[in-house]
């Protein structure tokens, strides 16, 4: 195994991609690109037009290196074909929607809660769950970020020879450290 410069981290909501693609881009030195920043204004507002996004998506991809972290599926083909490895970040929906309580808690007391509001929060985690729990369904257009499922996920991912599929946190430490002994040449090809 080489020591990969382009990553592409997906999953569902809560499932750690932001937190991983951080502590990779520390790590490996590599500068890590949150795909909510493209898909909407200001990574949360409107959505950006699908034109945009494809060519600031090519702008990355055409880079050396680089990590990537997002939901998104049909609109990210180029990235997805130019990874050196895509990890899947699939875990349970009891752990992803307890990250998001946790998340929106933190985000709420340090004030910095872009979805104020328990309202809101339940409005979250239904969209979450629909994620971890919806069929796959073929999309209405090459942006229809609501048809992403997990079984979506699975689909897509399928045709890619460079998926590592992460259960766990566990399954995240082992991928971390098998990449921690690439980086520093501990071990073999």
């Amino acid at each position: 195994m080489t020591r990969p410069c382009r990553i592409h981290i997906i999953g569902g909501p809560g499932s750690g991609k932001t937190t991983l693609a951080h502590r990779l881009s520390s790590t490996l030195a590599i500068p890590a690109h949150d795909l909510d920043m493209i898909g909407y204004a200001s990574g949360a507002g409107a959505r950006r037009l699908l034109p945009d996004r494809l060519a600031d998506v090519a702008a990355i991809a055409r880079r050396e290196g680089w990590i990537t972290e997002g939901i998104f599926l049909w609109w990210m083909e180029e990235l997805l074909r130019r990874a050196d490895v895509i990890v899947w970040l699939d875990i349970p929906w009891r752990i992803a929607a307890w990250r998001i309580v946790a998340r929106h808690a933190r985000a709420s007391l340090a004030g910095t809660n872009w979805h104020k509001g328990l309202r809101r929060l339940w409005r979250i985690l239904r969209h979450a769950r629909r994620y971890y729990t919806g069929r796959a369904i073929t999309p209405m257009a090459p942006d229809d970020d609501a048809a992403v499922t997990r079984e979506a996920t699975a689909v897509v991912l399928a045709a890619c020879p460079t998926v590592v599929r992460c259960r766990s946190t566990r399954d995240v430490v082992r991928w971390l450290a098998q990449l921690h002994g690439v980086a520093i040449g501990t071990s073999s090809p």
